[in-house]
């Protein structure tokens, strides 16, 4: 999604929202109309904008110039959270949206944080450790008076991680050598306060909000209205099924744990294929992820038809988008945004798409799969597991209490659950033909005008 769509969405929300009567609101009253609007109109807009220029002296002497961005979108829910990527795509527009996306994410998910994001323009692959280092404390330079515990908390996005978050959390406790400095930022390493378990939570936290979709279906505890009995039927078929074929795009740290959580699975899942940037590795009788990880740490890219038999696997080696339109029940888009567009939609056979990357799916496609009868789990739903890790660490920050990987996910599990089965609930009673996108927005919508509300952001 670009911020265009993004807030053509808001807005579509915010007037459906003064044109319906809904449970949501009913207690608001006849200043209703007007907090909608006024409210529709800050969530459209941002907060702040940091952008500048790094510069840093590399390796061969020359001078690296990078675009870097820091965006604050909303804090009427708490304070500005996501995080910083280092990537070629970063720019400002994407930034902002991402930033939008971020609030949203967070109020959907009950946190306790507004929206942020930020990211520098880079190719991490033709760069060295040192050089990175340097970026990294540039970036925190830039933007050292505009975050911190209590103001705006980064994390590690597409290309960064708890190596980056560790040189930034030294870099702001340098620059500020008197202020709290360990919850500035969340993802960082274990020995340097992370949390257990915050590496494969995203990856987890996706295929669980299918799984949470299939369960609210088969235990029958669901109103579900005529308009959605058919998918609520293509669900349940998906559920019963000996063995569900899943496909999982991208093979980084998200799409490699969502690959792995699906094997393990209580209810058989075989995951016939997985993806990176260069190939697609396939086999209708299963692709085993776990033995595929290793490699995959270690190469930076899947394994050639020649290493596969090597390893003693069995798999076609295809090109990186055939895993989007191969015969499966749940296609797991964890890569990049756009991948699914009006070009390709028509070829798409999942009945089940997940977004574990932000904005996978273009409006066009969107609209397009749903009025095709599948479902289309959104990213502010599906992907919240990370954000929901880094809040526990932020909290483990100030208690100084540890606790175990297993304890982590299980909280994580249990919180992201709960947020499922309320927008499932939701989406299946709806007598409105709304996609999970579009109820998902909404209900987001609502949390972050009535915070607004609350705080004297509009009157």
């Amino acid at each position: 999604m670009t911020k265009n769509t993004t807030t053509q969405l808001i807005q579509e929300v915010v007037d459906y929202l003064i044109e319906t009567d809904t449970n949501e609101l009913s207690n608001w009253g006849e200043n209703r109309t007007e907090w909608l609007k006024q409210g529709g109109e800050q969530l459209k807009g941002i907060d702040k904008v940091i952008a500048g220029d790094l510069r840093i002296k590399k390796d061969d002497g020359s001078i690296g110039t990078y675009q870097a961005f820091r965006v604050q979108h909303n804090n009427a829910c708490g304070y500005y959270k996501g995080g910083i990527r280092f990537s070629t795509g970063v720019n400002q527009d994407e930034v902002q949206t991402l930033a939008m996306l971020m609030t949203l994410k967070n109020s959907l998910h009950d946190l306790p944080y507004g929206g942020g994001k930020g990211g520098v323009h880079i190719d991490v692959r033709k760069h060295s450790k040192r050089e990175l280092k340097e970026v990294s404390q540039a970036f925190v330079s830039m933007v050292k008076n505009d975050i911190g515990p209590y103001r705006d908390i980064p994390a590690p996005d597409v290309g960064s991680g708890p190596e980056l978050m560790d040189w930034m959390t030294q870099a702001y406790k340098e620059l500020h050598p008197n202020q709290p400095f360990i919850n500035t930022f969340t993802g960082k390493s274990i020995k340097n306060g992370g949390t257990k378990g915050r590496g494969e939570s995203t990856g987890i936290g996706t295929f669980l909000s299918y799984y949470y979709l299939v369960d609210a279906v088969l235990n029958g505890s669901l109103d579900v209205n005529d308009k959605h009995a058919d998918k609520k039927d293509m669900i349940k078929a998906i559920g019963e099924k000996d063995d569900v074929k899943i496909a999982v795009q991208g093979f980084g740290n998200l799409s490699r744990a969502a690959a792995i959580a699906a094997q393990n699975a209580e209810r058989k899942h075989t995951v016939i294929a997985v993806s990176d940037s260069r190939s697609t590795v396939y086999n209708e009788n299963g692709v085993d992820a776990e033995k595929l990880a290793p490699f995959k740490e270690e190469n930076d890219r899947l394994p050639n038809a020649d290493e596969l038999k090597e390893m003693g696997l069995e798999g076609d080696v295809l090109d990186p988008m055939d895993i989007l339109t191969l015969d499966c029940d749940v296609l797991i888009l964890g890569a990049i945004e756009d991948q699914i567009t009006g070009e390709n939609q028509a070829d798409i056979k999942a009945d089940i798409l997940v977004e574990g990357a932000n904005g996978p799916v273009t409006s066009e496609a969107d609209q397009y799969l749903t009025e095709q009868g599948k479902v289309i789990i959104p990213d502010i739903l599906a992907n919240a597991g990370g954000v929901t890790v880094s809040y526990l660490e932020w909290i483990q920050g100030f208690t100084n209490e540890v606790k175990e990987k297993e304890v982590i996910l299980e909280d994580m599990s249990k919180r992201m659950k709960k947020v499922s089965e309320r927008v499932y609930g939701s989406y299946f009673s709806s007598e409105h033909d709304e996609s999970l996108r579009f109820l998902c927005f909404k209900l987001a919508v609502v949390r972050v005008i009535d915070a607004m509300k609350r705080s004297g952001k509009i009157i």
